[in-house]
């Protein structure tokens, strides 16, 4: 069994979705050591992982803080402009936390370094050691593909021929020109480091990991004729109800209800005025209707009759019970619903929830409001759409059965053993 080493983003969205494929690897015997943040430590404990805090100055949620009050460049910042800043953003966090994972590494002596798109340490460090590495997709791919527009640019995918024309242009021109200053920036850290530098960022940051495993299956994303070899999807890890959670009063209004709505907003874009208050105000004079919010931490005034919030739900409690999902598009969270059959309406145009709606476009599993703050006469209309048209619930449930054809767990352990091997092979050569 291996040792393993594992950090990935300290927010909601990053960690959780985490949590279960940990649980499952740790139960089969491989010793996990994630470094996370305070906040969530008795989470991590509980998969069984061995907990190491991140250092001070970057574990921002411990401290009370939101990811745009740690980065408030963020804040101005939308599309192609806000992806730039998040990526020198990560790059800084590294440098600032590398000596902190180089003394940790030297304690545990891993096999095997696992990071995320948002947390580069464990990758450039399993780059630096000639140790295996694996990057866990908890995001829409990043691929510079001829059959789809560039990450971020808003594009729908298409591969005919004069559309690849398209692509490839695009491609060049985010990969190498509008984002030369990322691929700079990020080769000062890689130089210091003494690792080969970027061509380009999108097209290269991936090409130094061993290998890319992607929370989601090949139906909920693009078809690539050019798929990099070391991407693998390997199904979004489901999580089972949480017996020891405890429930709200109104638990029975939610299992009476005919029809349960769940909105919910992710823990970066969570102004509740952008999605959650529109919804509530949209299927207010809906009595058939349950609304339920989610996460929801302040009060809110003359809360409509049939609307129930909570500041968290675990997913695997509320899920089972609700009809359709109302949200701004976290990766995570929308993968979770269309692995319970859930159709969707989404809202989102920060961080990386535009990839996602597009991709609820592709697939047929909802509608795209194309805006992440909707007004509540047209969210009301659109989620009418969905619940009368059959073809989005048809399509969600066709994804649930492609969903549950992959055992995430299983599908991970067989990477690790794999890399394992020929890594050791490698070693025995070189010896």
């Amino acid at each position: 069994m291996a040792k393993i080493l594992l950090s990935v983003g300290i927010v909601e969205g990053h960690t959780f979705p985490v949590l279960p494929l940990v649980k499952g690897l740790v139960q089969l015997g491989h010793e996990v050591h994630w470094v996370g943040t305070r906040i969530f430590q008795e989470k991590i404990e509980k998969t069984g992982a061995v907990f190491h805090t991140f250092i001070e100055s970057l574990d921002y949620p411990s401290r009370g803080l939101t990811t745009y009050q740690q980065r408030p460049a963020l804040v101005k910042k939308k599309g192609l402009d806000q992806i730039k800043e998040y990526l020198k953003w990560f790059f800084d966090i590294d440098e600032e936390a590398h000596h902190s994972f180089r003394s940790l590494v030297s304690n545990i002596q891993p096999d095997i370094f696992v990071g995320d798109p948002v947390t580069f340490s464990p990758l450039f460090l399993g780059e630096i050691l000639e140790k295996p590495t694996i990057n866990l997709h908890v995001v829409p791919p990043l691929i510079l593909s001829q059959d789809t527009a560039p990450f971020g640019s808003g594009l729908l995918p298409s591969n005919s021929l004069l559309m690849r024309v398209r692509n490839r242009i695009l491609n060049y021109l985010i990969d190498r020109v509008l984002f030369k200053d990322v691929t700079v920036y990020g080769n000062k850290l890689r130089k210091k480091y003494q690792l080969p530098p970027y061509r380009g960022f999108f097209g290269d940051f991936n090409r130094f990991v061993d290998r890319v495993l992607i929370f989601s299956v090949p139906g909920f994303d693009y078809d690539r004729s050019d798929m990099p070899e070391n991407h693998q999807f390997i199904g979004p890890p489901m999580t089972k109800p949480d017996p020891n959670w405890e429930k709200p009063d109104w638990w029975g209004d939610l299992e009476k209800a005919k029809k349960v709505v769940l909105v919910n907003q992710g823990t970066i874009a969570n102004d509740i005025q952008d999605l959650i208050i529109p919804t509530l105000i949209a299927l207010k004079d809906e009595p058939d209707t349950l609304v339920v919010a989610v996460p929801v931490k302040e009060e809110i005034p003359k809360l409509p009759p049939n609307a129930r919030v909570a500041p968290f739900i675990p997913f695997g409690n509320l899920l089972p019970y609700v009809d359709l999902i109302v949200t701004n598009g976290g990766y995570g969270g929308t993968n979770m619903a269309l692995g319970f059959g859930l159709p969707i309406v989404i809202a989102g145009a920060t961080e990386d929830k535009m990839e996602v709606a597009q991709r609820v476009t592709v697939s047929g599993t909802g509608i795209d409001m194309k805006t992440m703050k909707p007004k509540p006469e047209k969210l009301k209309a659109v989620i009418h759409e969905v619940f009368s048209n059959p073809k989005y619930k048809q399509n969600a449930l066709h994804l649930k059965r492609e969903i549950e054809s992959y055992d995430s767990v299983a599908l991970v352990d067989q990477v690790i053993r794999e890399l394992l091997e020929d890594y050791m092979g490698k070693n025995k050569v070189s010896a």
